[in-house]
């Protein structure tokens, strides 16, 4: 598939010669899409593959996999990458409307109104992960990975599927069946299809299985092994004995052996007369002790049929998760200083409050804006180091960039740790502000962002009443 980033089209910009222009602007509705040459979904049109919670784009309904097919009324089919985002991001208004289809609907208009922003700076949103071992309780990447076989049928349109209903097998089901069956339903309907038994679209059937495993080997196993899978129902990654589905030696190291199929058929399109296969995905997992299967089904349905519908056979699939929770004030910061002010979203708290592009940040919290970009960046980079202490060792985890000592605070060391953010010039914690709201960062108020701003000639003191923006995002890759 042929990606295409919004922002790195802005980073292609900038080197072939508009960085002349720091000041340019450029429209920002909150998507990342690519153009698809997927069969089965898509094909020739942008996909969007990111929705930034809390953008006009996440408000307006938009979400991932829908397939743009007009932009103000410009057909996308077969156009190129850079012309499709130069639609998204050039102009001067605001207002855009985005020709929609995905699975229940053909062809649905959206109407967004995209944020303005300039060129090299930098939001409050990035900010948040930026600095997010401030509060690794608020903010993370995480991924993990599921040993999962898909095989879409190449010569299907997903598009053309919009109801569904499970295979009939008789009275004498178990229940685990109708368990299994009922998890799938709502994972099927959360993705957009509906339930009927009037002649459906596709023909639901599961299967599974679940023993011991015959080539475990005692003398690789690590007793309790345990590996992180994302819970959909609580939002939250948790802890399962079964080993991590890109681990090369699960297959004798695991006692047992699980197994969760899920096969879609059509015998409405291609042949009345007969079923045919049109989507199957398939877990096989090594289980380091015994783990009951409608607890695996109820966590990992909903994972696996985030495979459907834009997708290709594969024999794993990656998952990445974020988490993100921080004071929004909506302040953009030029990347170069990380102190004026590029711009200020419209409406936004520190909008409302008086602040303005061009405006100078002194401090915030008391915390001095003085110094430079790289001194703000070796602060950070020390104070990750020499806190260490402070956290708590059995949440360690390796997060979505590899850094394998990714831990929350320990609850008893929380006076130790705010003392740290107390230390400004060994650390620089200009923007410890956004985590505010936690009480181991030291704030005169928690309720509220105190900045002092050099406007012109003029210095004010501004009190911002920030919204506490919180988002989970998973995505199958």
């Amino acid at each position: 598939m042929k990606k295409v980033s919004l922002i790195l089209f802005l980073i292609a910009l900038i080197v072939s010669g508009i960085n002349a222009q720091p000041n340019r602007k450029y429209r920002d509705c909150g998507i990342l899409f690519e153009v698809s040459n997927n069969p089965n979904w898509g094909y020739g049109e942008p996909v969007i593959t990111y929705v930034q919670p809390f953008s006009s784009a996440y408000n307006a309904g938009l979400k991932r996999g829908d397939i743009i097919m007009e932009v103000n009324g410009s057909a996308t089919y077969l156009r190129n990458s850079q012309t499709i985002a130069g639609w998204l991001t050039g102009g001067s208004e605001r207002d855009m409307t985005l020709t929609i289809r995905n699975i229940n609907t053909y062809f649905k208009e959206y109407k967004v109104e995209a944020e303005t922003r300039v060129m090299n700076s930098i939001s409050e949103f990035d900010l948040a992960s930026m600095y997010s071992f401030y509060s690794i309780e608020s903010t993370s990447d995480r991924s993990f990975t599921l040993p999962l076989k898909v095989n879409p049928n190449q010569n299907v349109d997903f598009s053309d599927y919009h109801t569904f209903d499970f295979i009939n097998e008789g009275t004498s089901v178990p229940e685990i069946d109708h368990y299994i069956n009922k998890i799938i339903e709502e994972a099927l309907i959360d993705r957009g299809l509906t339930r009927s038994s009037n002649d459906p679209d596709i023909i639901v059937q599961s299967y599974y299985s679940y023993q011991p495993n015959v080539k475990y080997s005692s003398a690789g196993r690590i007793q309790n092994q345990k590996t992180w899978r994302f819970d959909p129902e609580t939002r939250q990654m948790i802890q399962v004995p079964i080993l991590s589905g890109d681990d090369v030696n699960a297959e004798t190291k695991g006692q047992y052996v699980l197994e969760l199929g899920i096969r879609f058929f059509d015998k409405k399109y291609i042949s009345k007369d007969k079923m045919t296969q049109i989507w199957d995905c398939k877990a096989t997992e090594y289980l380091t002790s015994d783990y009951d299967l409608s607890e695996y089904t109820r966590i990992h349905a909903p994972l696996m049929m985030m495979q459907y519908p834009y997708t290709t056979a594969k024999t794993s699939a990656k998952y990445l998760v974020n988490y993100k929770g921080f004071n929004y004030t909506g302040m953009n910061f030029d990347n170069k200083d990380l102190k004026t002010l590029a711009s200020v979203d419209e409406n936004s708290p520190a909008y409302k409050a008086g602040l303005r592009a061009g405006d100078v940040v002194e401090k915030i919290n008391n915390v001095n804006f003085k110094y430079t970009k790289a001194e703000q960046e070796n602060g950070y980079k020390r104070f990750i180091i020499e806190s260490m202490k402070y956290r708590n060792p059995k949440t360690r985890f390796i997060d979505a960039n590899g850094f394998p000592d990714c831990m929350i605070w320990s609850i008893n060391k929380y006076a130790e740790v705010s003392d740290l953010f107390k230390k400004e010039p060994i650390y620089t914690p200009c923007f410890s502000y956004l985590y505010a709201f936690q009480k181991f960062v030291p704030s005169n108020s928690a309720k509220s962002v105190k900045v002092e701003v050099k406007s012109g000639n003029n210095t004010k003191d501004v009190q911002i009443i920030p919204e506490l923006q919180t988002s989970v995002d998973i995505k199958a890759l």
